[in-house]
């Protein structure tokens, strides 16, 4: 990849630091620590969820939800041939002042034939008192052997892995400044169940690469045409119901094993209904019909569960969110019936409007996930 870029004209600048960005109306200057100074048509600020770019469009406020991650790869796994995805062996359970529920992943390391990764992760509402990623190491470490089967004498670590995956519910982010566009987890387009967003950015690539060719072709580089390359998406809105679902509380009103439950009864659901409703989900892809088949079944096999739902997420996030739900069926349904009517009218329209419809019709498709194959 790197040989390709410089190839193709691309220069490296290694061990520089960027200390400011001016712009103006025909460019973006970029001056670096070093005293250097580049200019550009378009910054592409990929630097993740502590850009400071987003620091300063966010202006310091504190993030909505954190996933905390901890994790190893180690070398001594007889048994390397299966993957779990999410899952959970204990209910809610105290950690420091605060209360966690611990979920895992696990899979095959590519390194060798008994290398493999293995993550504990936890949702938690951002506030004094929330659990440390040192006190999810220690834990990690009493936990792993019994979760993997393995004693920890018989395991050679390779590294370790920690990290915060702070998120936003109002992601992804727009472009708030006109020539500098937010990319990957720095615009936040990644689910907030998950940690990191190298799925969701390989799922968008193509969409972002075509757009940002079009944009710095046609010259259409203010923030507001720049925002419409990161909009509104319903599908990743309505993943925060999830986030808050999975979210232990101190204090709560509902039972430590309240989570597992909700998890089991909605995995049970989905599985009765095939991998057309499981296998988006599990790739972090929402869609209406999966959703609401997974909802009404859920309803009606274990309806004594709706009461506790209540009570874990609330009724203003339950309510914020069917706001949410109904803007994704919207989509859905604009995505496929407008969607064809007017993509075949596009060779008509003038460039720019060209290409503000050319990205309507994407956030349409991708917001509803059906830009999801099996």
């Amino acid at each position: 990849m790197k040989k390709r870029f410089i190839s193709l004209g691309g220069v490296i600048f290694e061990g520089c630091s960027v200390s400011s960005i001016s712009i103006y109306e025909d460019a973006s200057v970029l001056k670096l620590s070093e005293g250097n100074i580049l200019s550009s048509r378009l910054v592409i600020d990929a630097m993740g969820n502590f850009s400071p770019v987003v620091k300063q469009i966010r202006r310091g406020r504190k993030p909505d939800g954190v996933c905390l991650v901890v994790g190893s790869c180690a070398r001594g796994f007889k048994d390397n041939s299966t993957s779990d995805i999410i899952y959970s062996s204990s209910s809610v359970k105290k950690v420091g002042d605060s209360e966690a529920q611990y979920f895992w992943e696990a899979f095959p390391a590519g390194s060798g034939p008994l290398d493999r990764t293995t993550y504990m992760f936890t949702y938690v509402s951002p506030q004094p008192g929330s659990p440390k990623l040192e006190e999810l190491l220690e834990d990690f470490w009493d936990l792993m052997p019994e979760y993997q089967g393995v004693s920890l004498d018989n395991l050679e670590i390779l590294r370790v892995i920690y990290g915060i995956f702070p998120t936003y519910r109002d992601s992804p982010l727009p472009a708030a400044f006109d020539r500098i566009l937010q990319f990957g987890d720095a615009s936040g387009i990644q689910s907030p169940v998950s940690f990191g967003g190298f799925g969701s950015l390989t799922r968008h690539l193509g969409r972002l690469s075509a757009g940002v060719y079009e944009a710095i072709n046609g010259d259409f580089l203010d923030a507001s045409s720049l925002s419409l390359l990161n909009p509104y998406m319903p599908n990743l809105s309505a993943s925060w119901l999830f986030q808050r679902a999975m979210s232990a509380k101190k204090n709560s009103n509902v039972p430590p094993e309240f989570i597992n439950e909700l998890l089991h009864v909605n995995f049970q659901s989905m599985q009765k209904l095939g991998d057309p409703v499981l296998r988006p989900f599990l790739q972090d892809v929402i869609q209406f019909g999966a959703l609401s088949k997974t909802l009404g079944l859920v309803m009606l096999t274990k309806p004594q569960i709706i009461p506790s739902i209540f009570k874990q997420v609330g009724i203003p996030v339950l309510l914020d969110w069917s706001s949410h739900f109904f803007m994704l069926g919207y989509y859905t349904f604009l995505s496929t019936y407008a969607d064809p009517v007017i993509r075949s009218l596009l060779t008509a329209f003038p460039s720019k409007m060209k290409y503000e419809w050319k990205r309507y019709l994407e956030a349409w498709k991708y917001g509803s996930g059906l830009d999801y194959k099996l």
